[in-house]
């Protein structure tokens, strides 16, 4: 959202003290983190980081703001030893400070910013109640906007397809298009001009233009129906990208770009329904920030190697305990990936939640929402996980932050996760959201319950709802039997979840065994929890293959030449469209199927004993 920006890579860093630079201070690339280096792994205090930049004289007459993609947690931002502004409250939301009235254009000026990870009441995740690394620093890329003196906002797109299916995928049709955004700045000759390309990226066409109006304080593109539209899908992710230009008179005050996809997320009658069909999700959820290399700081390289080792896996949907870096959403609508993010309000510390918390939990969705609500992968916002869901007080926090969530975004759902429901299936505060959600820990942290019988109670008392065991898994050391005990409670899970029809999705916990400075295992950045399908860096247990497998919306079998695919009816349950496989680098094109139905391919001469591979069309590996 700029005519101009610069990434700010390279900082001087160092810890403690008022803010005065000492001779001891180093270099570091930001992203970054010091509870990955050596000395430094369990210091909770203060960071500070400063550095210099050219400040261009044509930017006299411009407006320029510092944006964050995250710092953890507090951060006060000087520019020229005038302190600039600050963010509280919130270690992983993205926020931006105007710094126009501090700097001296054509020469060099100085930024200085403080990042404090010690914990804190005035925190969501409050004190040390969250199962994660407690990473301090400038976690995610920071860089100047530079804009006129108008400048867009809080963009929001709609991109709804209109679905006239019944029961099946619609890939393509009409959609509804339109725009709302904020203008900030005053200006008497503002116009508003967009284009609407097919494609992102490099590569992409021109698919519709026209002018928007302009009032005082927001620009509107109202909606139209356009036709020909290709529908996003998670095996088809087709994306279009956005383009505003906001005119004061004939100057260009500000440019913005967004990537959309026009795809319609319901949940109805205890079913998913994805641009028209039916269907039951396989998830997995990764642990970010756990190579002990990079913990919470990874570049773009890390991220990209375990999102596609989750995408792999065969899930298809997530959730993140706490927000996630733009980039990684835009990777996830790239390949298709299903998102709940969620505020990171996690455990019984406060035992129960208040007025503070609310107020805290207000403004993050605020800025989760501001800054992420145009990604299609984003199908789900979650407000909080594993409180103490059958105590009054929380029940009556889940309805107002599931009441705010619908304000800010009428269109996604909002959902609490429960690991307390079955304490009273009827009673729990995970029934208040739009989609029930259970993390499922029966035969270790839940004790020696009946797998099924309680699931029976679920869905009894809830017959109408779409449910998610949205954890399940094995978390050593805590519980024994390694990875053959973790591919045995999956496989009884998976068996017992494919009985029940409205159980629509599952988040099995998880992908790596993950940092955290609650873990039972190590020490330093190396403490962890092992509770994954691959290790900290993202390496494949054998019980990473027999998700993989389970998760598979094809079965195949195979004599001699002839290969049998079948399109699972139970779980996962979805069609099969434009996948294909490889054999001997020779590609072959695989029918589509609807779940239950099965198709013959006959593989080429001489390729008896040959590795045969399925992908999606995407160009994810399936088996």
């Amino acid at each position: 959202m700029a005519l101009e920006k610069k990434r700010l890579d390279r900082w001087s860093f160092w810890l403690g003290g008022d803010g005065k630079r000492p001779e001891t201070a180093r270099e570091v690339t930001v992203p970054h983190t010091w509870n990955v280096e050596d000395g430094t792994e369990e210091y909770w205090g203060i960071g500070w980081y400063e550095t210099e930049v050219e400040i261009p004289k044509e930017w006299k007459e411009k407006r320029v703001f510092l944006y964050f993609g995250a710092v953890y947690h507090e951060a006060e931002i000087w520019v020229n030893e005038a302190r600039a502004g600050g963010h509280r409250r919130s270690g992983y939301t993205p926020f931006e400070v105007e710094i126009t009235e501090y700097l001296r254009c054509g020469e060099k000026n100085r930024i200085r910013v403080s990042a404090d990870n010690r914990f804190a009441d005035e925190m969501l995740p409050c004190r040390r109640s969250f199962d994660w690394a407690n990473d301090g620093g400038l976690i995610r890329p920071v860089e100047l906007r530079v804009t006129g003196a108008q400048r867009l906002a809080d963009v929001a797109v709609t991109a709804d397809p209109v679905i006239t299916a019944a029961g099946e995928r619609q890939e393509e049709g009409c959609a509804v298009f339109g725009v709302r955004a904020a203008i900030d700045g005053a200006g008497e000759a503002l116009a508003l001009e967009w284009e609407l390309y097919r494609g992102c990226d490099g590569e992409r066409t021109l698919a519709a233009q026209g002018s928007g109006l302009c009032g005082e304080r927001a620009a509107v593109v109202e909606g139209r129906v356009l036709e020909a539209v290709d529908y996003w899908h998670f095996d088809r992710p087709q994306l279009y990208t956005v383009k505003l230009s906001l005119l004061d008179g004939a100057d260009l005050a500000d440019c913005v770009e967004t990537v959309v996809g026009f795809r319609k997320f319901e949940v109805r009658s205890g079913r998913f329904y994805l641009n028209g069909e039916p269907v039951r999700l396989a998830g997995t959820e990764w642990m970010p920030g756990s190579d002990p290399v990079y913990g919470m700081a990874e570049p773009k390289e890390q991220l990209e190697k375990m999102l596609l080792c989750l995408k792999e896996s065969n899930s298809v949907l997530t959730r993140f305990h706490w927000q996630q870096d733009d980039w990684v959403y835009d990777w996830c609508d790239r390949h298709g990936l299903l998102v709940q993010e969620e505020v990171p309000f996690w455990g019984k510390d406060p035992e129960l939640a208040g007025e503070l918390q609310l107020d805290i939990f207000c403004q993050q969705m605020g800025e989760m929402v501001r800054a992420h609500r145009n990604h299609p992968s984003i199908i789900a916002w979650g407000v909080g996980n594993e409180l103490a869901g059958q105590a009054p007080e929380t029940i009556q926090y889940i309805k107002d932050a599931v009441a705010w969530t619908h304000r800010l975004d009428p269109a996604r759902p909002a959902n609490y996760v429960s690991n307390t429901i079955f304490e009273g299936a009827e009673l729990d505060g995970t029934t208040d959201g739009d989609i029930l959600m259970v993390n499922d820990y029966i035969g270790t942290w839940h004790g020696d319950r009946d797998q099924c019988g309680e699931w029976d109670k679920i869905t009894a008392k809830n017959p109408d709802r779409a449910v998610i065991p949205s954890e399940f898994g094995l978390c050593e050391p805590a519980f024994s039997g390694g990875d053959a005990r973790r591919t045995e409670i999956f496989l009884e899970k998976i068996r017992c979840y494919r009985q029940y029809p409205n159980i629509a999705g599952t988040v099995y916990f998880c992908l790596n065994d993950y940092r955290t400075q609650m873990g039972e295992d190590g020490e330093g950045k190396l403490r962890k929890r092992v509770h994954g399908s691959a290790g900290l860096c993202g390496e494949p247990k054998p019980s990473y293959f027999v998700v993989r497998e389970e998760y598979a919306p094809v079965q195949l079998s195979r004599r001699g030449q002839e290969l049998t695919l079948s399109c699972r009816s139970d779980f996962p349950c979805y069609a099969v469209k434009g996948y294909y496989l490889t054999v001997n680098e020779e590609r072959i094109p695989i029918p589509d199927l609807k779940p239950g139905e099965q198709c013959a391919v006959q593989l080429p001469a001489g390729t008896e004993e040959a590795e045969v591979q399925v992908y999606r069309p995407d160009g994810d590996r399936v088996l």
